[in-house]
């Protein structure tokens, strides 16, 4: 588990990120320890991952009782965090990139923290019903533009590829999440 400065100094790290400061990567263990510890990051996310998930399932009718929809949701969450590394694990040693794996998903992880806080803010604004019209619609693709953007920049700058090649990243994890999304429904419908 990570000390109380190593959480203040991924979450700065990740902050500094998202304001597009390439530097920020000195502020991240980017060591085998600390790309453990930045998987804390998953705890810290899961309460708003929780109450986003309450919403969106509220959409559909589910056959599934409250403990398979709890343990389901539980698996594809951890699934999750795990499955992208995994997979990008093997992508950076293919490429050359495998000294930079760690600090990358080291980022990526922290980073998660800022994207869930982005998600929480545009999720109450639309939510609530306060926007008028369409634009609780557009908010959510500005929202999505900016979180992918957010990825392409971390995984720019923390494992030093092209712009195309962090594309190919980031279009990778949407991917992953998009196929545990549809397993995870099928098996609660």
């Amino acid at each position: 588990m990570p000390s109380y400065r190593e959480i203040v100094y991924g979450l700065y790290g990740a902050w500094r990120l998202a304001r597009r400061d390439a530097g920020a990567m000195s502020y991240f263990e980017r060591t085998p320890a600390g790309f453990w510890k930045s998987f804390f990051a998953a705890l810290i996310v899961a309460p708003g991952f929780a109450i986003i998930l309450n919403y969106e399932l509220a959409q559909f009718e589910l056959e599934a009782g409250a403990l398979r929809l709890i343990l389901v949701e539980a698996v594809a969450y951890l699934l999750g965090w795990v499955a992208f590394p995994v997979v990008a694990h093997q992508i950076c040693e293919a490429i050359g990139k495998r000294e930079a794996f760690i600090g990358y998903i080291v980022a990526f992880n922290w980073a998660q923290v800022i994207q869930m806080a982005v998600l929480l803010l545009s999720f109450g604004l639309i939510a609530s019903g306060i926007l008028p019209g369409g634009s609780g619609t557009l908010l959510y693709w500005i929202v999505l533009f900016v979180i992918l953007f957010y990825q392409w920049f971390v995984t720019r700058t923390a494992l030093a590829v092209t712009a195309a090649g962090a594309v190919g990243f980031v279009v990778l994890d949407v991917v992953i999440k998009l196929i545990i999304d549809m397993i995870t429904l099928g098996m609660l419908r």
